[in-house]
């Protein structure tokens, strides 16, 4: 039996020091301790929530958002959690969004405006599908109630690349990849978009850009026409490696987001004739979900572009920023993205 049972990969030493401070304790004892609220969602934590919930009781957490600045020099989100050894958890009480000021000196605990959620373990579960993630709760009342509301809805959704998903075709299911080219190992055949020399579009994370009213597009010299010279779209905007572009249309969505970013889900139909850099992430299709797609819509372009606007909804994006667990928009995050298609719910299925 492995002494960690919690660790995967590199060793993190916070995780370590948690299931350790565990395996010390006498039973009843409780464990306080402040660690990133990446704890909460990133998915290499989740073997550690999963021990906390089914071999502990797992009884609160206080969280701080990114740019509190709690401890000095430090901006990323922390969180407080409490655990009681050998416990049973019926449910986690969520206290917070909080920031400095909510903290009262002397150990007095925090001020009473302080927004609290009680939630339960069938509720939990069935947002987690048994990972045990605690998604970022808005402060705002009315804000937190809609988000709420939403997550109920769509977490009885089937998710993205679930073999009995939507977009799953005689067994075959979609995945997300990350794009072809790495642009540090790479970078001297990315040059930029000028009137002269040969190349291919190259699509990095900075070509998706948004209205700021909910439509999204690819913003590249080889497509829009009055790109400024100096423009950060024309710097590194030309693949001139061997590496030779897709023939088909793909749907890509920007991968490292910016964390003041209105919105975190950027989809976008990439014509074919385009190579992607790792800034991008991809959905690789199957020929079998290709020919249904292009079936139901008339041609492959169509149903992307039919996909790619459910994938921009409001509500996914809403779910996404709600289980982000930092600013890059990871392969299993997308993954794990509920597809609501009510009205076709029957045009694509096994």
């Amino acid at each position: 039996m492995k002494r960690f049972s919690t660790m995967r990969g590199n060793v993190n030493l916070y995780r370590l020091f948690i299931e350790r401070g565990l395996q010390i304790l006498l039973p009843e004892g409780r464990l306080r301790i402040i660690v990133p609220d990446s704890l909460l969602r990133e998915q290499s934590s989740s073997p550690l929530r999963q021990l906390l919930v089914s071999k502990h009781e797992w009884e609160n957490i206080w969280f701080f958002d990114e740019g509190n600045c709690l401890f000095s020099g430090i901006s990323q989100g922390v969180v407080v959690i409490s655990v009681i050894a050998q416990g049973s958890t019926s449910g986690l009480c969520m206290i917070g969004p909080m920031d400095r000021t909510d903290l009262r000196p002397n150990g007095k605990g925090f001020a009473n405006k302080v927004p609290i959620l009680t939630l339960d373990i069938g509720r939990w579960e069935r947002w987690t599908r048994g990972e045990w993630g605690v998604p970022r709760l808005p402060r705002s009342p009315l804000l937190r109630q809609n988000l709420l509301s939403t997550v109920d809805d769509l977490s009885h959704k089937p998710r993205l690349t679930e073999p009995l998903g939507l977009l799953t075709v005689d067994g075959e299911s979609v995945k997300v990849r990350v794009g072809e080219i790495d642009q540090t190992s790479h970078a001297s055949y990315i040059k930029p978009w000028n009137g002269g020399g040969k190349g291919t579009p190259f699509i990095r994370g900075v070509h998706f850009t948004d209205d700021g009213e909910g439509a999204i597009s690819l913003r590249h010299p080889a497509f829009e026409k009055g790109i400024p010279s100096r423009a950060n779209e024309r710097q590194q905007a030309r693949w001139t490696g061997e590496m030779k572009s897709p023939v088909e249309p793909r749907l890509a969505c920007q991968a490292i987001v910016n964390a003041h970013q209105q919105r975190r889900l950027r989809w976008v139909v990439m014509p074919s004739g385009c190579v992607l850099g790792n800034s991008v992430n991809h959905i690789e299709i199957p020929q079998t979900v290709r020919e249904r797609l292009a079936d139901d819509h008339g041609s492959l372009t169509d149903g992307l572009t039919w996909l790619c606007a459910r994938l921009n909804d409001d509500k996914l994006d809403e779910w996404a920023r709600a289980w982000a667990a930092n600013n890059n928009v990871n392969n299993y995050e997308l993954e794990m993205l509920p597809l609501d298609f009510p009205e076709v719910s029957t045009e694509i299925s096994t």
